[in-house]
């Protein structure tokens, strides 16, 4: 039986370097896992994103939206995660995000497509674009990578090269909402004629909103529909909206 979630820390073992003996073990506590990466006492157990505002994604204690989209819309007409941000998804994240482990990558992409499976099929997916120089220190776009599994499970489209950066900006982490948007200003392009299409726009994760919002407004801008924001996981309400 797991003992993963009766533990205070998570020390992962990187997947894709354990010897073959490994392959079919648990990447979060080492327990036979079967034919996946995590096992399904841990699966189980991790924090799913239940109810949730269909506007934002945010949990919530009642159906429908919350008060910040109620208030204060979104420029993006749908939202929703697989997860909510918090240990241990937190650390599989992370560990796809910053060590380049693709195999979890893979795995949580496909909960994702298993999530977006009910959900009206989009024209095509996109993915928040990186600076070059984050780009070429990280090795990949995580939210493209994720992006790419989902269209394969579902059979749409990704379109790698519509959305570009047009500037750098500072990081995001530690700002609120509004900052972040002043910080994402004129910060990215669409070189897409869109027509009244559906688009999803897949993220790792959705921390305040803000980068999905500016990408809606961009690709509304070039005749975008409809516009969904899929993440992996969901950030807790942030300080100020």
């Amino acid at each position: 039986m797991s003992n993963f979630f009766r533990v205070g820390a998570l020390q992962l073992p990187h997947f894709s370097s354990l010897p073959s003996v490994w392959a079919e073990d648990c990447v979060l506590c080492l327990a036979p896992a079967g034919e996946g990466l995590v096992c399904p006492e841990c699966r189980a157990r991790l924090p799913a994103a239940r109810r949730a505002c269909p506007g934002c994604a945010l949990a919530t204690a009642a159906d429908g939206l919350c008060a910040g989209c109620r208030t204060r819309p979104f420029a993006f007409d749908a939202a929703l995660a697989r997860f909510e941000y918090r240990f241990p998804v937190d650390r599989l994240v992370q560990r796809f995000k910053y060590a380049g482990d693709l195999a979890v990558g893979r795995w949580l992409a496909d909960e994702l497509a298993m999530r977006v499976g009910p959900e009206p099929r989009p024209d095509l997916l996109v993915a928040p674009p990186l600076a070059p120089a984050r780009l070429r220190e990280r090795g990949f776009n995580q939210a493209l990578e994720v992006a790419r599994q989902i269209g394969r499970r579902i059979g749409v489209r990704t379109s790698a090269t519509g959305l570009r950066r047009l500037r750098e900006t500072p990081p995001q982490e530690g700002l609120t909402r509004r900052e972040r948007r002043a910080n994402l200003r004129g910060a990215f392009g669409c070189d897409l004629a869109l027509g009244g299409a559906h688009v999803a726009i897949v993220d790792d994760v959705v921390t305040t909103g803000a980068t999905a919002d500016a990408l809606a407004r961009v690709l509304k801008a070039r005749g975008a529909g409809h516009v969904a924001v899929w993440a992996l996981a969901r950030a807790p309400e942030p300080a100020e909206r």
